[in-house]
């Protein structure tokens, strides 16, 4: 018989099933699932790079969906812990030493920051040391500390940095244990980013809460500042935006994930954008720095704070690595702006990380005046790769200054102390001083310090560098300068692996600029805007235009594998169409930005600088053209610029046939652009000239005048009674101001200066026609006959 009673049991013992199930899932299945979740991200990020010689390569993800091999530039990859080569220490030594004396000054002796990492990689120690050497100034009694500063971080910011104690008090802070949120100060100041992973009950996940654990142990925190964006902007005594950003040094450091032995020294607030210490300046030391500038800045103003008014009234600044280098400098009486790295003063990829030209960041860019006179002081440094790579960092950024008309010069450091404050605390204000009036200008220091060559220097593993090649400043070269026999260099050099691994070949000469160093950074090209000069060895561009950057969405991504085919394919074509077959039977196109090349069966996309500079030894994108004609890219073209890939997709884009290499340069530009043959632009170029110079020529001749003025422009006509050369210059008002736009030779056809753009050229056009029709006869006779008796010139 059928039982209901049973059927309720079973029911029963169903939800108390599903009910204890659900337990165990809840409780156990998912906290193991998002454990080996973080596991396994924790160490694919640790162990997702190798190092092969001077190059880095990392995982990447591909457009297959998967992850491959992907060469990248430490120097500009900064979201890779990358950390300089160091001794191994002891973690023993890591814990701070704290003085039970306010009387006994220390300093922190410091190694180098790590190159293009904001997170500085040190070896600890902290040595007692005073300032006794015979140049130091007087070291008057340091005064106690304010509340929010603890004794030991006081002694080492105000007596081993030698910074002013009011600076000391308005910028830096110890971070305590808050009894409320039950947690240190340390982790609201850092953890404040929304790009920070996070659990939905919005806790930090645990591979956070473990890497960054060390922070409960307290530390000292310095905050970054005011915001220099806002200054444009500010209303009369008003004030700027503050940052949130700064940086934190932790009482006991934590040891790098991929580096055994080394410690990560300083800590700045993760998945934020990198910002630049302007520290809060005390009114007394302000009006020190005013004095030194010459500049006296109203109480509205002063009433903005010191930075707006050093930004208004082009105060000359000190740029060096550091809060407490910059706290030291200020205290000196010199305007100085820390950055958290080498590299943080400009920036070569976008927020996407898409290569884009290497310009300065917002905040720096600010201080990128006019005439402003700008100098860095940045760390002595021993090392042969930190001292290569600092050089490298300064000259790009020195040259980002100088293009928007700064004034660069640098301070050398002659150690051996390694920072400007290491060098105040031990030789004193004095001897500073003097390093700053022998400051040199950034040419000047470019051509007397040269940078090492890696490929003749050998680190030995205690430390000491051998050097098998070095050139003076005079430009003679020594040999052999550590003085080792033949067998000893040989035994130094390390043996080839049995398996060589992929490694592109480095470009020893001319290897002080960033361009040469670093494959990842953007060629010069033609500034976006409306005056343009080519300069001699300027890369040509057919036109300017505005590219779109998108974010690297899975529907981008599919996108760009299809536009990297059509790259592919125009390349091709344009190699059938006009390549030349070369000595070593490879065939290859050049035009004035672009060289592509087939080498037996392998296709390659050059920029044109680097094809001259390394030959074919950098390329932008390879593939290889299967029997039945299928693409296979083998190199993908991670380092070709948005702007870059628009040439090749703006000629695949027209779907018609290449014309013929016999047409004329314009009709080879309109339909290539900058893919056009090698020397098209040159031609276009000198069309253009003689152009404009005929246009302008005419319109005088017009005239029947030497010298016309029209608007805001000044035609001018002028004669040069030694050579016999006939000038004709074109002066344009800007800002109250006459530039000369155009200064080209009639008699050789050449443009000393031609920086005008499209829209003057239209205007000049429009002009020559208004001169022609009221300087015709026809005009001049109804016009006398209206003016009957009077005889005088048309205004124009």
């Amino acid at each position: 018989m059928f039982d209901p009673n049973s059927v309720n049991l079973v029911s029963i013992f169903s939800r108390e099933d599903y009910q204890r199930t659900l337990k165990i899932w809840n409780e156990a299945i998912v906290p193991l699932v998002e454990a080996i979740s973080e596991r396994l991200e924790y160490e694919w990020d640790k162990r997702a790079k190798i190092e092969i010689g001077y190059d880095t390569y990392v995982m990447k993800p591909n457009e297959s969906g998967g992850y491959s091999w992907s060469k990248i530039d430490p120097l500009i990859d900064i979201e890779w812990d990358f950390d300089d080569d160091l001794e191994e220490v002891n973690k023993a030594t890591t814990e701070p030493v704290t003085s039970s004396s306010a009387a006994s000054p220390f300093s922190s002796t410091e190694t180098t920051p790590t190159p293009g990492n904001e997170d500085a990689s040190e070896e600890l120690t902290q040595t007692e040391s005073t300032p006794d050497s015979p140049n130091s100034s007087t070291v008057s009694p340091t005064p106690s500390p304010p509340d929010h500063i603890d004794l030991e971080h006081w002694q080492e910011i105000v007596e081993g940095s030698a910074i002013d104690p009011d600076i000391a008090s308005l910028n830096f802070k110890s971070l305590q244990h808050d009894s409320v949120e039950q947690a240190n100060e340390a982790w609201e100041y850092l953890m404040y980013s929304n790009n920070i992973s996070r659990r939905n009950d919005g806790r930090l996940r645990d591979g956070d809460l473990n890497r960054y654990q060390h922070l409960e142990k307290g530390g000292w925190w310095c905050n970054a500042g005011v915001d220099p964006r806002s200054f444009p902007n500010l209303q009369l005594g008003g004030k700027p935006d503050e940052k949130l950003w700064g940086c934190f040094k932790p009482n006991t450091p934590r040891e790098s994930s991929d580096k055994p032995g080394k410690f990560i020294k300083y800590e700045h607030p993760p998945k934020t954008d990198l910002s630049i210490f302007l520290l809060d300046v005390p009114g007394a030391i302000a009006d020190k720095i005013y004095d030194k500038a010459g500049v006296n800045p109203t109480e509205s103003d002063r009433a903005s704070g010191f930075w707006y008014c050093a930004w208004k009234h082009n105060v000359p600044i000190i740029v060096t690595e550091g809060a407490k280098k910059a706290g030291s400098l200020l205290s000196q009486g010199h305007a100085a702006i820390g950055l958290p790295g080498i590299n943080a003063g400009y920036r070569s990829r976008d927020e996407q990380g898409n290569p884009i030209q290497p310009q300065l960041r917002e905040e720096f860019a600010m201080f990128a005046n006019e005439g402003r006179d700008i100098k860095f002081c940045f760390d002595h440094d021993i090392k042969p790769k930190t001292i290569r790579n600092v050089h490298i960092a300064l000259l790009q950024t020195g040259n980002l200054l100088e293009k928007a008309g700064a004034n660069v010069s640098v301070i050398a450091l002659p150690g051996p102390e390694k920072g400007v404050d290491d060098f105040i605390v031990k030789q004193g204000s004095v001897a500073f001083e003097q390093l700053f009036k022998e400051a040199q200008p950034l040419k000047e220091w470019q051509k007397n310090y040269q940078p090492p060559d890696l490929k003749f220097t050998i680190l030995l593993k205690n430390g000491e560098v051998l050097k098998l090649y070095e050139k003076q400043a005079d430009g003679t070269v020594s040999a052999n300068p550590a003085n080792l026999s033949s067998e000893e260099v040989a035994n130094s050099i390390p043996k080839p692996r049995s398996s060589p691994e992929p490694q592109e070949p480095i470009n020893s000469e001319n290897n002080s600029s960033k361009e040469e160093a670093s494959p990842n950074v953007a060629l010069p090209l033609i500034e976006n805007n409306d005056n343009y000069h080519e300069s001699q060895n300027q890369q040509y561009w057919a036109a300017q235009q505005q590219v779109p950057i998108y974010a690297k969405t899975l529907p981008r991504q599919f996108l760009l594998k299809k536009e990297n085919q059509d790259i592919a394919s125009t390349a091709k074509q344009l190699l059938d169409k006009y390549g030349v077959e070369l000595d070593d039977s490879s065939l290859v196109y050049k035009s004035d930005a672009f060289t592509v090349r087939k080498f037996r069966d392998t296709y390659s996309i050059h920029r044109a600088e680097d094809e001259q500079n390394t030959y074919f030894a950098q390329p932008l994108m390879q593939f290889e053209i299967d029997k039945q004609g299928k693409i296979a890219i083998t190199k993908e073209p991670e380092n070709m610029l948005a702007v870059e890939r628009q040439e090749f997709l703006n000629v695949a884009a027209k779907e018609n046939q290449l014309p013929s290499f016999y047409e004329d340069a314009k009709t080879l530009k309109s339909h290539l652009g900058s893919l056009a043959p090698l020397g098209t632009q040159e031609t276009i170029k000198k069309i253009h000239i003689s152009e404009i110079g005929q246009l302008l020529n005419n319109t005088l001749n017009t005239a029947q005048s030497r010298h016309l003025q029209i608007g805001a422009y000044r035609i001018k006509s002028e004669n040069n009674p030694q050579t016999s050369d006939n000038f004709i210059k074109l002066f344009k008002k800007e800002n109250n101001l006459d530039r000369e736009a155009i200064k080209i030779n009639l008699t050789t056809n050449e443009a000393h200066t031609f920086k005008i753009g499209q829209q003057d050229i239209e205007n000049l056009q429009l002009i020559a026609k208004r001169v022609q029709l009221e300087y015709s006869q026809q005009s001049r006779q109804q016009f006398r006959q209206s003016r009957k008796s009077k005889n005088t010139d048309i205004e124009l």
